[in-house]
C-alpha cells in the first residue's frame, strides 16, 4: 500500500465532506441530540425536577420489580438504594440506556460519510478519473475508509467528552460519582465503537462502490440501525445487559469480522469488475 496516495484520498475526501454543509451539520445535529441534549435533559428532569413525582405510585412498583431481577446485583442494591424515582431512573438511564444512543449515533454518522465514497465520486462526475488515475484498487478502498472513520469518530469521542464533563456536573452531587467512566462505558467508546464504525464504513463502502447514487447508499445504512434498536429495547425491558464481559466479546467479534472484510477487499484487484455497476 502506497501511505502517500492513502493519505491523500483520505485528505480529499475529507474536505470534500466538510464542504457539504448537508453532510457534516446532520452529522454534528444528530450526535449532539441523542449523545449530550437527551442524556442532559433527562438527568436534569430526574434530579432536579418533580416530574416523575406525580405518577410515582402508579410506576415505582413495576420500577422496583424490575430492580430486584436485575442481573447485576451491585447495581440492582445501588439502583435500590437511591432515595427516589427520579434518581433511579436517572442513574439506570445514564448507565444503560444512553449506550445504544451513542452505538446508533456512530453507525447513522459512519454511514453518511461512507457512503458519500464512490457513490459521491459518481454524482460529482469524477469517479472515472479516479479509475484511471494510477491508483490500486486496495490504496483507493483504505484512503475512502479511512476518510470515514476519522469525522465519524472524531464527532462521537468529541461529544463523549462533552458528556463526561455535563453530565458529571449535573449528577455529582447527588450521586457522589463520575457517570459515563466507568468499565462498561469505558468498553463501548474505545473498543466496541470504533470496530463497529469500521464495520459500517468497510460494508457501507462495499455497497456505495455498487450502486449509482448517494440515495441509495444510504439506503443500506439504515438496515444497520435495527440491531442497534433491539439493543435499545432489550435494554429497556430487562431482556439482557451490555455486561463487560459481553462487550468485550462483541467488539472481538467485530473485529475478526473487519478482518475478514479487509481480507476480502484486497481481493478486489479487477477494477472492472468492481465499478461496473458505475460506468453502464
Amino acid at each position: 500500500m502506497n501511505r502517500a496516495i492513502i493519505t491523500a484520498i483520505a485528505k480529499k475526501d475529507i474536505k470534500e465532506t466538510f464542504s457539504s454543509k448537508k453532510v457534516w451539520v446532520p452529522m454534528i445535529f444528530v450526535a449532539l441530540m441523542l449523545c449530550t441534549v437527551l442524556p442532559s435533559v433527562m438527568a436534569y428532569l430526574g434530579l432536579h425536577t418533580n416530574v416523575f413525582a406525580a405518577d410515582a405510585k402508579d410506576i415505582e412498583k413495576p420500577i422496583n420489580s424490575f430492580i430486584a431481577s436485575f442481573p447485576d446485583r451491585d447495581m440492582a442494591e445501588l439502583l435500590a438504594s437511591l432515595p427516589d424515582l427520579g434518581s433511579k431512573f436517572t442513574y439506570f438511564f445514564l448507565s444503560f440506556m444512553s449506550i445504544p444512543f451513542f452505538l446508533l449515533t456512530a453507525i447513522i454518522n459512519s454511514s453518511v460519510t461512507a457512503s458519500n465514497s464512490f457513490a459521491g465520486e459518481k454524482e460529482r462526475k469524477t469517479l472515472e478519473t479516479l479509475l484511471f488515475a494510477p491508483i490500486s484498487v486496495v490504496d483507493l478502498f483504505v484512503g475512502k475508509v479511512l476518510a470515514s472513520l476519522l469525522p465519524a469518530l472524531g464527532i462521537l469521542f468529541a461529544v463523549y467528552f462533552i458528556d463526561v464533563v455535563v453530565i458529571n456536573l449535573i449528577t455529582y452531587p447527588y450521586f457522589k460519582e463520575l457517570l459515563f467512566l466507568k468499565s462498561v462505558w469505558l468498553l463501548v467508546m474505545f473498543w466496541v465503537t470504533p470496530a463497529l464504525v469500521l464495520l459500517t464504513i468497510i460494508l457501507n463502502v462495499f455497497v456505495s462502490a455498487k450502486v449509482k447514487t448517494f440515495q441509495e447508499a444510504q439506503q443500506f445504512g439504515g438496515l444497520l440501525v435495527l440491531p442497534i434498536v433491539g439493543i435499545l429495547i432489550s435494554q429497556a425491558t430487562g431482556l439482557f445487559f451490555l455486561s463487560p464481559l459481553l462487550l468485550f466479546v462483541i467488539g472481538l467479534v467485530l473485529l475478526v469480522a473487519n478482518g475478514v472484510l479487509l481480507k476480502v477487499m484486497t481481493k478486489f484487484n479487477k477494477r472492472n469488475a468492481l465499478f461496473e455497476s458505475q460506468i453502464h
